[in-house]
């Protein structure tokens, strides 16, 4: 018991060296401030391997996600665009919701909607490619992957049809690896230590560590560097402590009242097959109790049920 205490100890302590990266601020704080850009750049270029890589974006208001206390906790996002006017959405989930597919659709269609001008200038001719990378702490699908890659697709040509629309789903629960070795793409690497940071369970230093030891390009591990150091909850200004503690309150009671939700709704659907159940069983006692040429009236007596109910029990 003793022993269980203090490993509870340590769990609460080492998860507050690290920043959640699954909360609204502290994702926004890692890669949606002017001062962690290239981290943004960073997770751009490892998870979209583009052929020119994106060396700089603009970051743009983040309109298209309303803010309701439904949302509060479950999906937030940061929008942006490059120097060739290509659009971004990245997104952080950690709820699903209804109508998954069809609101990442919808939210998707609003970045282009938003290139359209008023004016004889404009034409279609000037819009741009859009991405929605939607990372998910959660599984959406009956039989779900890590990755999937959606495009406007020509089903009779085999062909793409357009690349100006462009979806990215990352199921992170489905990257598997047990350890950073484990990862096999760049961009696993990047999923892998932002699993660990939402674990909680190591230190700033054991992920610098796991990351100096791959074969990663020198490159790549200083992006890394760069995102971890960005989550050292010691390196936090004492405003942006403040921000961060309220956000984590709000997150853990988010997720403490979904639960608690879930568990009611689960506890009454047992209650209620339990009532079922022992109604069913009641009423093929009754059945059978009229097979034998028991009056009604006395099946009524002995079950509770009403004597018109017997009445409408068929005999088999």
């Amino acid at each position: 018991m003793f022993n269980q205490i203090l490993d509870d100890m340590e769990k609460v302590e080492r998860e507050g060296r690290v920043i959640n990266p699954f909360l609204d601020w502290s994702f926004k704080y890692l890669f949606g401030t002017p001062e962690s850009k290239s981290n943004l750049i960073g997770l751009l270029n490892l998870v979209l391997s583009p052929d020119v890589e994106i060396e700089d974006v603009d970051f743009m208001n983040s309109e298209s996600i309303p803010s309701s206390p439904q949302l509060k906790g479950c999906v937030f996002d940061i929008i942006c665009k490059d120097k060739a006017g290509d659009n971004y959405l990245v997104e952080m989930q950690n709820q699903q919701m209804m109508n998954e597919v069809e609101r990442i659709i919808f939210y998707t269609c609003r970045l282009v909607d938003r290139m359209g001008v008023s004016g004889r200038e404009w034409d279609y001719r000037q819009i741009k490619r859009v991405y929605s990378i939607c990372l998910m702490n959660f599984t959406f699908e009956e039989h779900p992957v890590l990755r999937r890659d959606v495009v406007l697709y020509d089903v009779r040509g085999q062909k793409v049809f357009s690349d100006k629309l462009n979806i990215v789903l990352l199921q992170l629960p489905c990257l598997h690896a047990r350890s950073i070795h484990e990862c096999t793409q760049q961009y696993e690497f990047l999923l892998y230590l932002l699993n660990q940071m939402h674990k909680g369970m190591k230190t700033i230093e054991e992920l610098k560590l796991e990351v100096a030891q791959t074969a990663l390009p020198e490159e790549t591990k200083e992006l890394f560097y760069k995102v971890l150091d960005t989550a050292d909850v010691a390196s936090l200004s004492e405003s942006d402590r403040i921000q961060y503690e309220s956000d984590l309150k709000n997150y853990r009671d988010s997720m403490s009242c979904i639960a608690f939700a879930e568990h009611k709704g689960r506890e009454e659907g047992r209650q209620q097959g339990i009532a079922e159940g022992f109604k069913t069983g009641v009423l093929a006692t009754a059945q059978k109790m009229k097979s034998l040429g028991i009056p009604d009236k006395d099946i009524a007596e002995c079950t509770g049920l009403s004597v018109e109910e017997v009445s409408n029990l068929s005999l088999k």
